[in-house]
């Protein structure tokens, strides 16, 4: 859960580009030190999510290389939002500026309201046809992300947000895709974040409850058999624990 900006604790980590004011409605919605992430709602404005990153002559060399963090981000989110994919957009940034004379890497982003799969699956309060319906949609965001060319190595259930609606059925986003790559291979690509995904499971984590086999069956729907057969065969050979 976030902290609200009046912890006085959090508030010299906040950046001057954004003002304190209270009708802004802040929150931390990560810390740690000056690496940090946030919820601004300026007035009359959209929610945002505004990410800082600190800057170390190592981070820089990688900024100018196109391999920060920072810039993975922006180039998946543009990558995946070209490919028709459901990911927040990039308002300003990445961009080197200074909070609090420290330099920092500022990154702002439309915010998505909702909570991570695994915080959906585990409220306990998520009917079954929902729960199905999330499912389904996850193995058919691996599915639109694979066809388009891409593969996210980071893709589990705790970097997708469901966004939920009163007369409609809930939304998948994919919030943090630093990890996205272009992979030509869709079988190697939907194999590589389905067994991603199932590290979650195989963790330990009380997520059975997503449908497994409908995530997997949806990724797995619109390919032809011989490129099935090379997933299914992928997933069986793989280690287990």
């Amino acid at each position: 859960m976030g902290h609200s900006l009046h912890d006085w604790n959090l508030r010299p980590q906040y950046a001057a580009h954004v003002s304190w004011t209270p009708d802004h409605a802040v929150s931390v919605l990560k810390s740690d030190g000056l690496r940090s992430v946030w919820l601004v709602q300026r007035p009359g404005e959209e929610p945002r999510t505004v990410k800082f990153w600190p800057v170390s002559s190592w981070m820089l060399v990688k900024h100018a290389m196109g391999i920060s963090q920072p810039i993975r981000q922006d180039r998946g989110c543009r990558r995946l939002r070209g490919a028709g994919i459901d990911t927040p957009k990039i308002v300003s940034g990445p961009m080197v500026t200074s909070v609090e004379g420290r330099r920092v890497i500022r990154l702002e982003l439309d915010h998505v309201p909702g909570r991570t799969v695994l915080e959906h699956l585990e409220c306990g309060s998520v009917d079954a046809a929902a729960v199905s319906e999330v499912a389904r949609q996850v193995g058919a965001l691996v599915y639109s992300i694979a066809d388009a060319g891409f593969m996210h190595r980071d893709l589990k259930l705790s970097n997708i947000v469901v966004e939920e609606f009163d007369d409609a059925p809930p939304k998948v986003w994919v919030i943090d895709p630093v990890g996205v790559r272009q992979c030509r291979n869709r079988s190697v690509a939907i194999f590589r974040m389905l067994e991603r995904l199932d590290v979650e499971i195989r963790s330990g984590r009380d997520v059975a409850g997503i449908g497994w086999s409908s995530v997997v069956r949806e990724a797995m729907r619109p390919l032809s058999p011989s490129e099935r057969r090379a997933v299914l065969s992928m997933l069986r050979a793989r280690p287990r624990p």
